[in-house]
């Protein structure tokens, strides 16, 4: 038996030497990992089940020297992280993360500052990449870091920044399918304007830019203000595509990128997403688009006017639902108290599906309903079989003998049927209000639930009509801004520029006067 005394000075380096050389006895091992050495640990850690309780307590063993083990205790804690979405799993990523930079871990940087991006806590990772070595051997990380760089960059609006990065020498030498793909990306989504920039960095690469089609009822530029945003918008525009009836209705060309600081927004989860629309002249001579949209990482999606508002969690089905606003559909859920078109009886049409109509009437039924049938866009779908109104008694005098409506028996015809659409307006509401809101259909479509159909029954509205009750141009959000601010000659050259794009003469005076 030999005979190992604890007090000798060269038994670590002993036992460490046995244990790497694969020359060792249990009992070594068991004194070994007892006394936390190193390779003892390491060799207990490879045969440990990966996550069991086991391998991360000798792992946290190990990180206190081995940089190794600190990087793959935070892998492990992110990855739990992203699986049940704990801040304390994400702050322990971050701590061994720092451990491992802390033991001159490269890779650890870089990785920090990824998970901080990931987290969208930009300023974070900006500062973890200045801890970053200027003479680093590893190509992969010189690599990573720069795209990241780039990235943060472009997140931030700094596209002067972007530029001198994408100029950079390390750029220019960089042949890795990250750079390719990172600078397929800057040229798809218009991130550099500078052509000369965009030559020297890609060689025959067709612009990617698509123009609006003549077949489109219109067209949708849609913008985000970051790469991730924007591919989620390419995939977004993917699936309208391929599911949803009206994308035929809608040209939809490549996600533009554009700059945060382009924008001033107001953002909350639980309200709609406002934003100052004087700001969108910066890129209104770069658009051949008569309709804009803007994804945000918050806020209620809505559409103003030309302008279609929405984040990053709103699906295809709401995007559907945003897009037939522009079209010329109205909400059939309750549209907000003091909503304009709820204020008093419509002067003329002015949606595919929703008419605000007297309730009541009094007279010969045919002639009202002759009359009737004029204010109503869908007209040309109701049956000469399918009442519009029904004969009530509200008085001794019989005055308003008739009440608007398509009666209940006959809810599987095109007809007129109450919309929710006014239910939140006082005026409506009051027990003298002698209006009403009505849509095409009983039952509900996409314009009450996101998740619901669009109807084909809307679509022959939209068919048979396809211009008429269009949102104007997002011109005329500028002009309607600029006007707001007391800033009126600014207001009346937008007006004018908003007025372009409408065909019909009236249309075209109403948009000019600034009465839509």
């Amino acid at each position: 038996m030999t005979f190992l005394s604890t007090s000798s000075f060269f038994l670590s380096d002993y036992l460490t030497e046995q244990l790497e050389g694969n020359n060792y006895r249990i009992g070594q091992f068991n004194y070994a990992l007892k006394s936390k050495n190193i390779a003892a640990l390491t060799l207990a850690e490879d045969k440990a089940d990966y996550g069991s309780m086991n391998w991360l307590a000798l792992n946290q063993a190990l990180a206190k020297s081995k940089k190794s083990s600190a990087l793959e205790l935070g892998y492990w804690y992110e990855q739990q992280d992203q699986y049940k979405s704990s801040t304390t799993l994400f702050n322990t990523a971050i701590m061994w993360f720092e451990q491992a930079i802390r033991l001159n871990s490269q890779q650890g940087v870089v990785t920090l500052a990824q998970l901080y991006f990931q987290q969208g806590k930009l300023s974070k990772a900006q500062a973890t990449l200045q801890r970053l070595s200027v003479n680093i051997n590893e190509n992969h990380l010189v690599t990573t870091a720069l795209v990241l760089r780039i990235k943060i960059a472009v997140a931030l609006g700094n596209v002067d920044q972007v530029e001198k990065l994408i100029g950079s020498y390390v750029f220019n030498i960089a042949d890795t399918n990250q750079i390719k793909s990172l600078f397929y990306d800057l040229k798809r989504y218009a991130v550099i304007k500078n052509k000369t920039l965009m030559k020297s960095n890609v060689r025959g690469n067709k612009s990617l830019q698509l123009s609006a089609s003549l077949s489109c009822t219109t067209s949708l530029q849609l913008f985000a203000t970051n790469l991730s945003h924007l591919k989620h918008l390419d995939q977004l525009i993917k699936a309208f595509k391929e599911k949803l009836p009206l994308a035929k209705y809608i040209c939809l060309p490549a996600p533009r990128y554009i700059s945060v600081k382009q924008l001033d927004c107001m953002t909350y989860s639980n309200k709609a997403i406002n934003c100052d629309e004087t700001k969108w002249q910066s890129i209104a001579t770069e658009v051949d688009s008569r309709h804009i949209g803007l994804m945000l990482n918050k806020g209620g999606a809505n559409v103003h006017l030309g302008i279609l508002y929405f984040d990053i969690e709103d699906n295809v089905n709401v995007f559907s639902h945003e897009v037939s606003h522009l079209l010329g559909f109205v909400d059939e859920y309750p549209l907000r108290k003091g909503h304009k078109k709820c204020q008093r009886i419509q002067q003329r049409p002015f949606a595919h599906n929703i008419a605000v109509l007297q309730s009541y009437y009094q007279g010969e039924q045919q002639e009202l309903r002759a009359r009737i049938l004029k204010e109503i866009p869908w007209s040309a779908s109701i049956k000469a079989d399918t009442p519009i109104m029904q004969r009530v008694y509200i008085n001794s005098n019989m005055q308003k003998n008739w009440q608007l409506g398509t009666p209940i028996e006959f809810k599987q015809h095109v007809g007129l049927h109450f919309s929710e659409s006014c239910q939140n307006s006082s005026f409506v509401n009051n027990l003298s209000s002698n209006i009403t809101a009505f849509k095409p259909l009983s039952r509900r479509t996409q314009l009450r639930y996101f998740a619901n159909d669009f109807p084909e029954e809307y679509l022959t509205l939209l068919e048979a009509k396809p211009s008429t009750y269009l949102m104007p141009s997002f011109h005329y959000n500028i002009a309607l801004a600029l006007f707001k601010q007391g800033n009126i000659v600014d207001a009346k050259y937008w007006l004018l520029q908003a007025s372009k794009w409408e065909n019909d003469p009236m249309k075209k005076s109403r948009i000019f006067k600034g009465a839509f």
